[in-house]
């Protein structure tokens, strides 16, 4: 892919992570793959954030294994699958913009309650993921009958 064709691919992978705001998050604990839907937000270092209950099943298995995956999809749009390392956000101010820009993400859909608005501050986590790589498919091409990977190694 030439360089032109890359930085289109990059620039609209963006901008369609900046659109979303639900994931489908892989976590893994004494090898038992487990996938749940997330709400998240990403800062300009395409940092993800989201946040869970402290007890919960992901969260534990994120304490116990910080590797994850996961997947941004919206047919026939595209899709995005990532990987990265996962870690507890402490830092007060960092929780408050995630918060905010949170309601920001929910609010683009009239119909959508994000489960976040419902815990407790004290009762949940929020986990930064640092990714390791990032690939995209365009789903609007027709990609049958294509030789060569139909998938775009976003490089970080």
């Amino acid at each position: 892919m030439d360089t032109s064709a890359y930085e289109k691919t990059r620039k609209d992978a963006l901008s369609f992570l900046k659109e979303n705001f639900v994931m489908e998050l892989a976590t893994c604990r004494d090898n038992k793959p487990a996938v749940a839907p997330m709400v998240y937000v990403m800062d300009d270092e395409l940092n993800f954030y989201f946040v869970t209950y402290r007890e919960s099943f992901k969260a534990q298995n994120l304490i116990s294994n910080p590797q994850c995956s996961f997947t941004v999809w919206q047919f026939p749009k595209m899709c995005i699958q990532a990987s990265g390392t996962t870690s507890i956000v402490e830092d007060e101010n960092k929780k408050t913009w995630v918060i905010e820009a949170f309601a920001d993400a929910a609010t683009k859909d009239p119909n959508f309650w994000a489960p976040i608005f419902r815990i407790q501050r004290n009762d949940y986590c929020l986990f930064k993921i640092t990714l390791d790589w990032m690939r995209v498919l365009d789903l609007k091409r027709d990609t049958v009958r294509q030789e060569d990977s139909p998938y775009t190694e976003i490089k970080l």
